[in-house]
């Protein structure tokens, strides 16, 4: 069991440290941090529940539809900057019709379902370690590692948390976090579809 639980660190770790950085935005963002903590919990519990499932089966998922969970983050990042660009454009008015007093229009954070299906969609590389991972462990390493992954994730939001409340690196992460959070999605969606080759697969 020890060798499970320190595989599942390790594994955890080397997988999602590009979400630590797409957990900083998310914060970044929010006023109440409860939405994407929750989010980030299901998405990750459920990537965990579908390698389970395929390691279970010993079913091979197809890289190409894996990659089409990309998809996702895009239409996410997209519909933020549109967002953003109508935020903008509704501050504007209210300058205008204001003169120098400037409305500050609240962000509106993301809600527990857009933060798990980021999740989701940046973590879908991460069955290609997670299904190897829980193949032919007894029940009682599968939890382990389970549990390992949940203590991990709280951890990651933790130190996310952390880094965006610190006097001083947490200054500029909130002040241009939710600028950059679109494009960050964006370029989520596209190196998940890039690295499991969707678009050639399916001649595009």
């Amino acid at each position: 069991m020890l060798t499970a639980i320190l595989l599942a660190i390790v594994a955890f770790a080397a997988t999602n440290i590009d979400n630590l950085f797409v957990l900083l935005a998310f914060f970044a963002e929010a006023d109440d941090k409860r939405p994407v903590v929750s989010g980030q919990y299901l998405g990750s519990m459920a990537l965990v529940a579908l390698a389970c499932g395929l390691a279970s089966l010993m079913l091979k998922v197809p890289h190409a539809y894996v990659g089409l969970v990309g998809i996702m983050p895009i239409v996410i990042g997209i519909g933020k900057l549109l967002q953003a660009a109508r935020t903008q454009s509704a501050q504007g008015s209210d300058e205008s019709l204001s003169g120098s007093e400037t409305l500050s229009t609240p962000r509106a954070a993301s809600s527990i379902w857009t933060v798990a299906v980021v999740a989701i969609a940046n973590g879908s590389d991460n069955l290609s370690a997670y299904v190897p991972l829980f193949a032919g462990r007894p029940t009682q390493d599968a939890v382990a590692i389970i549990a390992v992954f949940l203590v991990m994730i709280g951890l990651w939001c933790g130190l996310a948390n952390w880094l965006v409340s610190h006097r001083l690196i947490g200054k500029p992460i909130s002040r241009y976090g939710h600028l950059l959070l679109p494009w960050v999605l964006i370029l989520i969606g596209i190196s998940v579809i890039a690295a499991n080759g969707t678009l050639k697969a399916f001649g595009l």
